[in-house]
């Protein structure tokens, strides 16, 4: 049972990688070739943007929130 739980967090710690990776490369293609240039997603800039605002303007809960997602993001 103890290999099923490694196996299934291996996947979504790889899944995680591989989903900022599309991410980064969507918001640098997006500057260099403007919206909608990476199989029609349009203006992740201004997802991210938009993001960004509702934590920073949710206050405490915010801030709570941004850094359960740090911490899920940068845990190795």
């Amino acid at each position: 049972m103890d290999n099923v739980f490694k196996f299934i967090g291996g996947f979504i710690k790889s899944l995680t990688t591989l989903l900022l990776g599309i991410a980064a490369l969507a918001v640098l293609v997006q500057v260099v070739f403007g919206d909608g240039a990476m199989w029609g997603m349009s203006n992740v800039v201004k997802n991210l943007t938009d993001l960004i605002n509702q934590l920073g303007s949710d206050g405490f809960v915010g801030l709570i929130a941004t850094l359960i997602l740090w911490n899920l993001l940068s845990s190795k």
